[in-house]
């Protein structure tokens, strides 16, 4: 392994503030938490006037940590989601106690360092490369799959007249080498999850079902606007 690969001599990078994104409901935040993880990522929360933010920060991008969050009304301390057939369930809890539930654990936050509460005007941007259609960019999403990773999640979103499905994928071990790669859809994502099989690219679609012998599955989660960090020229 190269120097550069090792980080040999690079400056560590300083965090320059905090992107907070938006998610269409709280079944999004528990599926962007707990499907296919290993273990669920930690949710914060900290409170935003009279209401309560819960966000799971997924990424870095240039010493941007990207946070995606939602809005609610009254915390808990876990989340809870669980998907069986085509349904999903996404509950705020007080304990733990259902075993057929994932639980992602919330963490009240009293106060955040002020760095993390700038949230505008970054000038870096995450490039972004468009592939011919869904069943492509599910090869990018799915392939640490083979190195027994979880799939990468698809973020889809609204950008002018037309919906779009994405993921964030590194070309190497650096965050500046980060690109968007992304595929034009025909309407809104109408559920939350891809169904890809490799033997059938032509029956690659959107999918309410996780359960199907010999496709492989990635999880769809909803912004409720186009992101920030992401340029499209």
């Amino acid at each position: 392994m190269s120097a550069k690969a090792r980080g040999e001599g690079a400056a560590p990078r300083r965090i320059v503030g905090a992107c907070f994104v938006e998610l269409v409901s709280l079944t999004d935040l528990a599926r962007l938490s707990c499907a296919f993880e290993r273990a669920p990522f930690p949710i914060f929360m900290s409170k935003e006037g009279s209401k309560y933010r819960l966000a799971v920060q997924t990424d870095l991008f240039m010493g941007i940590p990207i946070f995606y969050h939602i809005e609610v009304e009254k915390g808990g301390e876990f989340l809870a989601y669980k998907s069986s057939g085509e349904v999903e369930e996404a509950l705020l809890v007080d304990a733990a106690l259902n075993p057929s539930y994932m639980y992602a654990p919330i963490v009240h936050v009293l106060k955040l360092p002020r760095v993390l509460e700038r949230q505008r005007g970054f000038k870096a941007r995450f490039l972004a490369a468009q592939v011919s259609d869904l069943a492509n960019l599910m090869k990018i999403a799915s392939y640490k799959m083979l190195y027994e990773e979880p799939p990468l999640p698809l973020y889809t979103f609204k950008n002018g007249t037309s919906w779009i499905a994405g993921c964030f994928a590194r070309l190497d071990d650096f965050e500046e080498a980060s690109l968007f790669f992304y595929a034009r859809l025909e309407k809104e994502p109408s559920s939350g999850f891809v169904r890809y099989s490799a033997s059938r690219l032509v029956d690659t679609d959107f999918s309410k079902r996780i359960d199907e012998h010999g496709s492989i599955y990635v999880k769809v989660v909803k912004l409720k606007e186009k992101h920030p960090l992401v340029e499209f020229k």
